[in-house]
């Protein structure tokens, strides 16, 4: 069993930057903005400032994004201390208004900050659990402990794709069973999309919300 609580059970450990060999770094960026774009409200150009500082990240960890290579080591990726430090470059840099620029600073650096610290800063961490460990033996994760919902819904998200990640990096696509994954009370990540960001904001909602559906079906 791995929860987050590390006096109820071991410590769920994840780096939601990690990717398998196989898998290219181009193609993980985008189903991780996707993810965020389901767990956070998103409007504007919110979306294309966070992905702009994740490459950017990458850029810093080593990583060539066109052959998706480090000049530094494989295994190396960054965090989101990486990513809140190019979070806020970006904005600063940003050709935005001061207002907009203090909007983004408060929707998006407030958020990616609150994962930093604390025992957020303790699950998602570069430390973390292998994925045989997760995905080939009988475990349990218990998010029952994690106060937020967008909080839980970032792990729900991050794991779903850290598994198909996982099965189309070892061509286990389309094989006979050999897994089983519930998903108990997956309406936290593959909620229904509505128009608290406004109708921009809920139809990149839905798509992203489609990306791990399709996620899953495969």
């Amino acid at each position: 069993v791995f929860g987050t609580n590390p006096s109820q059970s071991a410590l769920l450990r994840l780096n939601p930057f990690s990717f398998p060999a196989g898998v290219h770094v181009l193609e993980h960026v985008d189903r991780l903005v996707e993810i965020f774009n389901v767990c956070w409200p998103m409007y504007a150009a919110m979306p294309a400032v966070l992905k702009e500082a994740i490459l950017q990240s990458y850029e810093q960890a080593g990583w060539n994004l066109n052959d998706s290579s480090n000049r530094l080591h494989s295994r190396l990726f960054p965090t989101f201390t990486d990513l809140l430090f190019c979070l806020e470059q970006v904005i600063k840099a940003s050709a935005y208004s001061q207002e907009a620029k203090s909007n983004y600073i408060g929707a998006l650096s407030t958020r990616v900050k609150s994962l930093t610290n604390g025992l957020n800063g303790q699950i998602f961490t570069a430390d973390e659990l292998e994925n045989i460990d997760l995905f080939d033996k009988s475990v349990i994760v218990d998010l029952s402990r994690v106060g937020s919902t967008e909080t839980r819904s970032l792990i729900m998200g991050i794991l779903i794709m850290r598994l198909n990640e996982y099965r189309m990096s070892h061509g286990m696509m389309n094989q006979p069973l050999r897994h089983v994954t519930v998903l108990e009370e997956a309406h936290n990540i593959l909620r229904r999309t509505g128009s608290e960001a406004g109708p921009e904001g809920a139809s990149m909602s839905a798509k992203s919300v489609e990306m791990l559906t399709n996620a899953i079906a495969e």
